[in-house]
């Protein structure tokens, strides 16, 4: 007998009519255990989010979510095709009436805290986010925008949505698998196999590559999804166990998901084959029954069952709490805000579960309410989309804040400048940057993203043309070196030395390619000048002087906080709501101009010596620019303006001041 048919056959024991026999089904479907697994899920995850330190790994109560879900929806799948009473048209219109309702409660009431909170760039992002999340992509979406230019992430108040997105991607394609194999019998085994294997390997493959796709793609997740659907067809097929073996498999399941939510952490290769610790535990605590120690007296402990209830509108509304709090306070909330933010997200979530879950699932079910939640969900993505159009809709009142948020950005005329640098066609894509004002030109950029930053302003207040190549640095001086970063530095560098047109050179690197930097003060932790360093830039600035350049080093600026966690002040015209939705400063954003000194006091060092070293070497110093000298402080702002666009990177208004201060030196070394 065919697996599909034995299936076919447990389905159909009891009644004789279809719906009689699928009405039997469903009235012993219901598992509270099942609820009480949902239940340790997200609480794992709600502790992951907001005490971190405290379950290093509770960010697996995702893939438990994912195996529950496989479970389930293959279960009354395959339920219904024994029935006689699958329709792919149900299916949709059941998600629709499971998912629709709180998510699009959630997405608009980020829309309208947004309104009140977020600057035009941060309101802008969020748009899309929500329109990305009404259309199921979410977790394309983060995957696209997961780089080294990218906003922290919990300073996205809808990130969480990726787990959605990849469950809707894979219930597009699953049903109709599932009906093909149930009417091609032949295929199944090797179909299902197929599918969870595939994935399960080409996530442990990709993960050792690229740690971002693997965790948002939905091929490297759909094999969790489908761990679910094979302890289904399991259970389906009555592989019997008797009474100890399931509590011993009930038991390794809690065993597997305990130590996957304290010893997996976020630096781990993760999903890959870690991740099966929690969905092979989630599977073996469903395969062991309801009646099973663990499951009966654990699993099914009424408190579990009730937050297991609750559990898809908490995981909605947890998140976004958590985020705007720490968008407001400009970094982590205080521990005893995080707990109130956490009491209130069950508290939207009981009323949203009460008050529209259930008042929605007790309604007929008729296309009609389908039909009014697929368009609120439409409404939600022109909402989104116009948003976006409207770049964050600058027309809000955001006077009182500390400074213009339009001034955070950089490379605005980007789009003007021309894909060139003196790279040959196969070597340009290896590198970051290559960029050119004009033709001809007489002055090029070598560096990293700071030289990028600075690229657009010395364009667009300088008379000359630019070129730039990034991100690169001066090559070691140990030619024998030959790794693929050796090969673009010296790439670059031969570039620009055989570019005769080519008369000022501007080495505008990070300062933490040079020195150790602490993340929390922006300072040095090293305790001397690396000589290999110093090696390395001399050789570099030699070989241009010798073919007949002047070289500048440009000292990097201040090191801060990504300012958009700098953003502070009232956001409404109300004074009212300004006292509670008032943006506090993060602490960083400023700091004693002395201070800075001394905690890069060995950077100005390596400078000096660099100039001893290479008497024509010309430095340049934009932190007068950057600091209030005079009043000893350097911040993010000055006047109305943001200095710096993300990260520690200077914006446009930064790099047009710093471009005027730089050309009569510039002028100068043409001479």
């Amino acid at each position: 007998m065919q697996l599909p048919e034995i299936i076919k056959n447990n389905l159909l024991r009891a009644g004789s009519e279809p719906d009689a026999r699928l009405s039997v089904t469903r009235a012993n479907d219901y598992r509270p255990d099942i609820d009480g697994l949902r239940a340790i899920a997200v609480i794992a995850v709600l502790i992951f989010h907001a005490f971190p330190s405290a379950l290093q790994g509770g960010f697996v109560g995702v893939d438990i979510f994912f195996v529950i879900s496989g479970y389930l929806i293959s279960k009354h799948i395959w339920e219904e095709l024994a029935a006689g009473t699958y329709s792919i048209k149900v299916f949709y219109a059941r998600r629709v009436r499971r998912i629709f309702p709180a998510l699009s409660l959630v997405m608009f009431a980020c829309l309208l805290a947004g309104w009140v909170i977020l600057s035009p760039a941060e309101y802008e992002q969020l748009a899309t986010h929500v329109r990305a999340g009404t259309l199921f992509v979410s977790n394309l979406v983060f995957w696209k925008e997961a780089g080294y230019f990218d906003n922290a992430a919990d300073t996205k108040p809808l990130l969480h949505l990726w787990s959605l997105g990849i469950e809707e991607q894979f219930y597009i394609v699953w049903p109709l698998l599932l009906a093909f194999f149930w009417r091609n019998t032949r295929f199944f085994a090797a179909g299902f196999l197929l599918v969870l294997g595939a994935s399960l390997i080409y996530s442990i493959f990709v993960v050792q590559h690229d740690v971002v796709a693997d965790f948002y793609s939905p091929f490297t997740r759909f094999w969790e999804l489908a761990i679910g659907a094979a302890v289904a067809y399991a259970i389906s097929s009555r592989y019997a166990l008797n009474e100890l073996q399931r509590t011993l498999l009930a038991w390794l399941g809690l065993v597997l998901i305990i130590f996957a939510a304290t010893v997996v952490q976020k630096h781990f290769l993760f999903p890959g084959a870690w991740a099966l610790l929690p969905t092979l535990g989630a599977a073996s605590l469903i395969y062991a029954g309801a009646q099973s120690w663990p499951n009966r007296h654990l699993l099914s402990q009424p408190a579990l069952v009730w937050v297991g209830l609750i559990s898809y509108p908490l995981y909605l509304w947890h998140w976004p709490l958590l985020s705007f709090a720490r968008i407001i306070e400009s970094e982590t909330p205080p521990v005893g805000v995080r707990i109130i933010l956490l009491a209130v997200s069950v508290l939207l979530a009981w009323l949203t579960y009460k008050l529209l879950e259930c008042k929605i699932r007790s309604r007929p079910r008729t296309m009609s309410l389908v039909l009014v939640l697929c368009c609120v969900m439409l409404l939600l993505t022109a909402a989104g989309e116009a948003i976006r159009k409207l770049d964050g809709v600058h027309t809000r009142n955001l006077s009182m804040l500390n400074a213009d948020p339009d001034s955070l950005v950089l490379g605005a005329d980007r789009d003007k400048l021309q894909p060139q640098c003196g790279l040959s066609e196969a070597q340009k894509p290896l590198f970051q940057y290559c960029l050119r004002s004009r033709s001809e030109p007489i002055a090029a950029l070598l560096g990293d993203s700071k030289a990028e930053a600075l690229f657009y302003g010395l364009v667009r207040e300088t008379p000359m043309a630019w070129t730039m190549i990034g991100s690169v640095q001066p090559p070691d001086t140990n030619v024998a070196l030959a790794d693929e970063q050796q090969i673009k530095n010296r790439s670059a560098l031969q570039a620009i030395i055989q570019d005769k047109s080519v008369r000022v050179v501007a080495w505008v690197v990070t300062v933490n390619s040079i020195f150790s930097i602490n993340p929390e003060t922006g300072f040095i932790n090293n305790d001397r000048i690396p000589d290999e360093k110093i090696s390395a830039y001399s050789l570099a600035i030699q070989q241009l002087e010798q073919s007949g350049k002047r070289v500048i080093f440009v000292i990097d600026n201040p090191t801060f906080p990504d300012p958009r966690s700098c953003i502070s002040g009232g956001a409404t015209g109300s004074p009212f709501f300004n006292r509670y939705l008032r943006r506090k400063e993060n602490p960083r954003c400023s700091m004693a101009y002395s201070d800075y000194l001394a905690g890069m006091r060995l950077y100005f060092d390596f400078t000096k010596k660099l100039q001893q070293l290479n008497p024509n070497l010309a430095v340049y110093d934009p932190t007068a620019l950057l600091c209030d000298t005079g009043h000893n402080r350097c911040s993010v702002t000055q006047g109305n303006k943001f200095l710096y666009s993300y990260g520690n990177h200077i914006s446009d208004y930064a790099n047009s001041k710093i471009a005027r201060d730089m050309l009569p030196m510039i002028e100068n070394l043409m001479r």
